[in-house]
């Protein structure tokens, strides 16, 4: 028990310190200060995965806390920018975040995600602990199409708890770099079937659960098993999301009411909120995981908001128009 306890341990300062102290970048990984990032995300809601798929009896404690799922972290460590904080998915879990501002396509990469691998051992850049990731992209929250994700890693033989592969070996999976490095996403990579790459409002994160048995495997895009470190029997268990940085985003979608002639008041809020904007077509509200609580059809120019019976708060309002879409955080409360 000493042993495994010195073991996560290490693992554990690796994921906060060496990693990020030897990387400097291969040319496509991005730092988070780098200045194309304009903009981060705003809002997540997460859906956790089991710490072992294979025996989702399985329980692990620590902190006090006992579950049969991952548990380390919170929606609040992915708001926002980068900052070595992170949330764990556990086998095969996801989340969904969303921005002020839609993603769109343009010159390059689009938006970067944030993870924490670690080099092992530390002092080379070989060789990694990874946990990857599918990433999925939506226009609308319901429909959602994935880059095309390859892995090139044998699945013969398991990578077990603490093994060390290539990272070099995957292509488009989040979750080959360390700790404060994005990997980038370019919306050319998808056929834009079911989204539409100029308006890209969410974007999905799900855990590649790593483990060969077909009866559990996830594939990568040519039907391959995925191959990862399996079982991570831990509260860390799974891929670890840091942030998702936005590189394009649509400069129209404005928060300025004085831009596109809407207007949203008063903010706070306790009671009731004005709404103006030309052409309404749908009010949505969602709150900072991203859970929709309103979802209103609108025919005209102007709303009256009742919200005196919602809980106080910061909120995500999104007015849906005939040629607009715009995006404004509220409180409601004293």
């Amino acid at each position: 028990m000493k042993k495994i306890t010195l073991i996560i341990v290490f693992f554990i300062v690796l994921h906060n310190s060496c990693f990020s102290q030897i990387f400097t970048g291969d040319g496509i990984a991005i730092h988070k200060d780098s200045s194309i990032i304009v903009s981060w995300a705003v809002s997540a809601n997460v859906e956790r995965g089991y710490i072992n798929i294979a025996d989702t009896s399985f329980l692990y404690t620590e902190r006090g806390i006992t579950d049969n799922k991952a548990f380390n972290g919170s929606v609040e460590n992915v708001i926002g920018k980068a900052n070595g904080k992170f949330l764990s998915l556990g086998d095969g879990g996801h989340v969904i975040l969303q921005f002020e501002k839609p993603i769109t396509n343009g010159l390059g990469p689009d938006f970067a995600v944030f993870e924490n691998v670690i080099f092992t051992p530390p002092n080379q850049t070989e060789l990694a602990f990874v946990e990857l990731a599918f990433v999925e992209v939506s226009s609308d929250g319901i429909n959602y199409e994935r880059f095309p994700a390859v892995s090139n890693l044998q699945y013969e033989q398991q990578v077990e708890t603490f093994d060390a592969v290539d990272w070099t070996l995957f292509e488009n999976f989040a979750g080959v770099y360390p700790v404060f490095y994005g990997y980038p996403f370019d919306l050319d990579d998808i056929p834009g079937e079911v989204v539409d790459k100029l308006h890209i409002t969410h974007v999905k994160i799900i855990d590649a659960i790593g483990n060969i048995n077909p009866d559990y495997a996830s594939y990568d895009s040519k039907g391959n098993i995925v191959n990862d470190p399996w079982p991570t029997p831990f509260a860390t268990c799974g891929f670890d999301l840091d942030a998702v940085g936005v590189i394009h985003e649509i400069k129209s979608y404005t928060t300025t009411a004085s831009e596109n002639n809407t207007f949203v008041y008063p903010n706070p809020a306790k009671d009731f909120i004005n709404i103006y904007s030309e052409n309404l077509k749908t009010i949505k509200l969602y709150d900072l995981t991203g859970r929709e609580m309103l979802n209103i059809p609108v025919a005209g120019n102007e709303y009256y908001l009742n919200v005196e019976n919602m809980e106080n708060g910061i909120y995500i309002i999104v007015l849906e128009c005939s040629d607009n879409i715009y995006s404004k955080k509220i409180i409601i409360g004293e």
